[in-house]
């Protein structure tokens, strides 16, 4: 649109083939969207000159599209912009603030929280005992090859310290970041009760 402005039009097709979904859009909590949008403003960057790390502040609003895509509006706050570096990476996004709004989402947002296991069969106790309680939350699991994480949505007191007994909380917000980077996501959406479900009858 212009220097400031950067208008994505993503067709149904393009959604499926990044594995996300409008309804599953959220900036602020999941993982997979941040990933896309970021890409994306890669991609913008190298082909239209669309330098979006140059600003402070990101206003990111997406609005859905009759043939099932969405489009991202993305816009730079032109008086906090910041001299370009000669190279950037995803890493450096994490100190700028975004927001992120849908017309779509009414329901209220729950938070979402990061655990690490120190091994799997911690994980899938948690696991395990969680779907016992009948949690029904959203949850994705990640591996590094050493660790495993578990990133729940918020659901009850006693749900979170339940897991407290196997894993431990990540408290640092940007960790979220590393972890799409540098880990494989092995289960999303209802990670709990499929990860319980294979392995734990075994």
């Amino acid at each position: 649109m212009n220097e400031n402005k950067l208008k994505i039009t993503l067709t149904n097709e393009d959604m499926a083939s990044m594995d996300i979904t409008f309804e599953e859009m959220d900036y602020d909590e999941d993982i997979g969207t941040k990933r896309v949008v970021w890409e994306l403003l890669d991609a913008a960057k190298r082909q239209f000159g669309f330098y979006a790390a140059g600003s402070e502040k990101l206003y990111i609003k997406v609005h859905p599209a009759q043939n099932g895509g969405c489009f991202i509006y993305v816009t730079k706050d032109s008086q906090t912009q910041k001299t370009q570096p000669s190279s950037s990476s995803s890493s450096s996004y994490n100190t700028y603030e975004k927001k992120y709004r849908t017309k779509l989402y009414t329901g209220i947002k729950k938070k979402r929280f990061l655990y690490v296991f120190e091994n799997s069969e911690n994980l899938l106790c948690a696991c395990i005992k969680l779907n016992e309680t009948g949690y029904n939350g959203k949850s994705d699991i990640f591996a590094d090859g050493r660790k495993y994480y578990l990133y729940i949505e918020e659901n009850t007191e006693y749900a979170l310290d339940l897991i407290s007994e196997y894993g431990v909380l990540i408290n640092n917000p940007y960790f979220c970041f590393c972890l799409d980077e540098h880990t494989k996501k092995i289960l999303s959406s209802d990670a709990i009760k499929k990860f319980a479900g294979i392995f734990g009858h075994q």
